[in-house]
């Protein structure tokens, strides 16, 4: 690999600069390095602090952080072109590490890493080691690839023109609409050994507003495809020290400190409604059996997904156990035999999306529809069944998602006994976790595959179940399938194709129809 640039945006960074400079400068990369660092129109010395340590400096006079971006990305001549922020230390083998990957992957147009902060405070904690990895860990279980950061973020430089670089409508939410643009052209990643030091001023100097700014501006981008701001509000000063002065005319502080409490309130009541699976804010949503006897559903997400599928369906058959199983409408189609044994031996098969995207509640009502359908038409198609029951991917509800459901007459399940199979913990611990959750009428949560990942690796839960069976049946509980549980015989309707009508122009399917006169 050649020449590799980096580029760092700038406005009024004359105190931080240097640190991120000399930081750049002990790179143990053997090639060429170019440092490139975009003074965005700064009223201090932040071009001259740049010039005293011999790097280019490049004037943008209009102030934004995606115009400081597309001059210094259009500079920039390496073959690849990183990107950090002025208030960011990088390690000494940030170049080499990204390089590496390069030349191991022909393939990879974009790659990104972790972002640490060095400085939080006891306000910014919660926000910086909680809700930020959270929103990583949703992110990354993206199939389609992950959103990047900007203070850790590099491209292939071909790719990265024919993409079309940085898109100007876009200043926060930049890096992730130029992530799922390159995917087109590649493989987009995150190397989680590809860690990056930065500053948490901005969420220590005002927490509330810049979490709101955040939360609402990503869930707007997904929703509208656009931004709804244009930048986060300047916080200069080393580790986030306030101006002492504040300009004339503008609000108190505990004005605006309020009002973002109260927004921030708000966001959280409504965050709750759309992710917490007992909630009914959108509508009637069931995570439990209305009984007090020693009942509990089994359920199973994500598949069909083999050979994990098939060891669970011969396990439950051996224990004369019948579950649900929430598949997706594309993993169906992988193994559509699957599925018919799952209705043969007399598991419930439910509907679990055709595609399982991240944020899925969050897509529009037409890309909704077509999930739905498509999912329903492709288990029907395997199965000869459809589904009467939907779990939401991740969850995630929303207004216009359960209205959706209740036009179909599809009934919302989500759960009360998570053991969280679906991180990398030993059969031992999902045992225990869910002998510690379970009470009479207990949806148990569990996984036979994950999202699309064709063969992924179910081991633990497959050794959990016999264990989990074996101890609830053992404190004297019985196993059901879902409709059971919530004592409902509509459950399932086995259909002809020829009973099925055709689908009217802007409205449901054949099945969703029929399913809604029965």
């Amino acid at each position: 690999m050649g020449r590799v640039s980096v580029v760092v945006p700038a406005f009024d960074e004359a105190d931080l600069l240097p640190s991120c400079l000399q930081a750049l400068l002990g790179q143990d990369y053997p090639g060429e390095i170019e440092i490139l660092v975009v003074d965005n129109a700064s009223t201090d010395h932040t071009a001259r602090v740049a010039r005293e340590h011999g790097v280019r400096v490049i004037h943008e006079p209009r102030r934004g952080y995606c115009n400081a971006l597309r001059r210094g990305f259009g500079a920039a001549a390496g073959e690849i072109v990183a990107c950090t922020d002025a208030d960011s230390l990088v390690p000494a083998d940030w170049i080499s590490s990204i390089v590496r990957e390069y030349d191991r992957d022909s393939n990879l147009v974009a790659l990104g890493g972790e972002i640490d902060y060095w400085d939080s405070t006891w306000k910014s904690r919660l926000f910086t080691r909680v809700i930020i990895p959270l929103v990583n860990r949703i992110d990354r279980a993206n199939p389609k690839g992950p959103h990047l950061w900007g203070a850790n973020l590099s491209v292939r430089r071909s790719a990265f023109i024919a993409a079309g670089g940085w898109n100007p409508k876009f200043s926060l939410q930049a890096d992730s609409e130029l992530s799922e643009r390159m995917r087109r052209f590649g493989r987009v990643a995150v190397l989680e050994s590809l860690r990056v030091r930065t500053s948490a001023r901005r969420w220590n100097r005002a927490l509330l507003v810049n979490a709101f700014i955040f939360a609402s501006n990503f869930i707007w981008y997904h929703l509208f495809r656009g931004p709804l701001y244009r930048e986060f509000p300047a916080v200069r000063g080393a580790r986030g020290r306030p101006p002492r002065a504040r300009p004339r005319g503008r609000r108190p502080r505990h004005v605006i400190a309020a009002t973002a409490a109260s927004v921030a309130v708000l966001a959280g009541i409504v965050g709750y409604d759309a992710l917490a699976p007992r909630s009914d804010a959108f509508g009637r949503t069931y995570w439990c059996g209305p009984t007090r006897g020693k009942v509990v559903a089994l359920t199973f997400d994500d598949g069909p997904n083999e050979p994990y599928t098939s060891r669970i369906l011969d396990i439950l058959e051996r224990e004369r156990v019948r579950a649900t199983f929430f598949m997706i409408g594309s993993n169906v189609r992988r193994y559509p035999r699957t599925a018919a044994r799952a209705v043969r031996e007399g598991h419930v098969i439910g509907n679990h999306s055709d595609s399982h995207p991240v944020g899925f509640a969050l897509e529009s009502v037409a890309e909704l529809r077509k999930e739905l359908d498509a999912a329903e038409e492709s288990i029907h198609a395997a199965a000869g069944v459809y589904p009467r029951f939907f779990r939401p991917p991740q969850g995630l509800r929303s207004p216009w998602l359960m209205s959706l459901l209740r036009r179909d007459s599809l009934v919302a399940v989500t759960w009360n006994d998570a053991p969280g199979d679906w991180n990398h913990v030993p059969a031992s611990a999902l045992v225990a976790r869910t002998l510690a959750q379970v009470h009479p009428g207990s949806i148990i949560l569990l996984h036979d595959g994950m999202n699309l990942t064709h063969g992924a690796d179910q081991t633990a839960t497959v050794q959990a179940l016999p264990e989990i069976i074996r101890r609830l049946r053992a404190l004297g509980y019985r196993f059901c399938t879902v409709p059971e549980l919530l004592r409902d015989r509509s459950f399932l309707v086995r259909w002809p194709a020829a009973a099925v009508p055709g689908p009217a122009k802007g409205s449901a399917t054949g099945a969703s129809a029929l399913r809604r006169t029965l």
